[in-house]
């Protein structure tokens, strides 16, 4: 019987599944981190937005085209007061020299091709087409770093802009790594500060350009922001914000994500290791007392038995 209070939808199944023991790598908006928490929690082998959480396509795609052609990067370095950043990553990505910022923006890149190499997954969010340009070079930024508006243009990117330089990112990282399965998303996050209808016809963009990439080889389309925006359907799975998925959404977005992309054997171990997890997550009001010590006690040797039967799980 059709449930009367959710409008539900099939998702094909993956044919290239998710294995414990291999790489995976998210990358994109604050949705990537968000599932990158939750296959962590899993054991599974994860990194996520090595150059810091960054929304829009372009963006995204400067970053792992200079990462993967260029033996080294002229770094487009930013100074605010005391403190330097990189127009190129996100304001986690910080230096207190520029020298102290090159470092780090430079470990992003050998991050970033160090896990493109060995992933056989990647997750990519793509957040918004509304971008910023440096108005005094037309360099689209990953970041405003709480510049002065009047620094930059805001720029509404096309689909044929993304389709058109993603297609040359998908060819780059698909010879850099020809196991590589590439999973598209759009985030459901809502960018309110833009306007709603100014939202709206940005998630338009993006969902019209992923329509056109998903044809590509070795990629898929997962559909994170039709789960919450037209699943859930109901402001009870956002945060106060109304904006965010809350982690209720958030778990049912990763449920359906591992039915489609997990094997049996994956959902199977999953399971186990959420069994351990949950034990992990409790506290005792009494941690001195014997019965606590006995408590840590019998679940060290749960963990130590899980890892012996799946030795490919990651639990720290």
């Amino acid at each position: 019987m059709k449930d009367q209070f959710n409008l539900s939808f099939d998702i094909p199944e993956f044919f290239h599944k998710i294995e414990y023991g291999k790489d995976i790598l998210f990358l994109g908006s604050c949705f990537s981190d968000e599932m990158a928490i939750k296959a962590k929690l899993q054991g599974l082998k994860v990194d996520s937005n090595p150059f810091g959480t960054v929304f829009h396509p372009l963006a995204i795609s400067r970053f792992i085209k200079e990462t993967l052609t260029k033996s080294s990067v002229s770094e487009r370095i930013a100074q605010r007061n005391d403190l330097f950043f990189s127009w190129d990553a996100s304001g986690s990505i910080f230096g207190l020299s520029e020298n102290d910022l090159i470092y780090k923006t430079q470990l992003a890149r050998l991050s970033c091709k160090i896990n493109l190499q060995k992933a056989t997954h990647l997750f990519i969010t793509f957040g918004t087409s509304w971008g910023y340009k440096l108005i005094e070079n037309g360099l689209l930024v990953a970041n405003c770093h709480k510049f002065p508006a009047s620094d930059f243009e805001k720029v509404l990117s096309s689909q044929s802009e993304i389709v058109s330089d993603w297609k040359e990112v998908i060819g780059l990282l698909l010879e850099y790594n020809p196991n590589l399965n590439i999973i598209f998303t759009v985030s459901p996050v809502r960018h309110i500060k833009d306007g709603l209808i100014e939202n709206n016809r940005s998630k338009a963009i993006l969902l019209d350009a992923l329509s056109a990439l998903e044809k590509e080889k070795s990629c898929s389309y997962f559909p994170s922001f039709e789960i919450v925006i037209d699943e859930l359907r109901d402001y009870r799975f956002f945060k106060i914000d109304h904006v965010h998925p809350n982690e209720l959404a958030i778990s049912y977005v990763w449920e359906r994500f591992s039915k489609c992309y997990f094997s049996n054997e994956s959902n199977k171990i999953s399971q186990e290791v959420l069994k351990i997890r949950n034990e992990e997550s409790h506290r005792s009001l009494t941690p001195s007392s014997e019965a606590a010590r006995n408590q840590l006690k019998k679940l060290k040797e749960k963990r130590e038995t899980l890892l012996k039967k799946f030795p490919l799980v990651v639990l720290d």
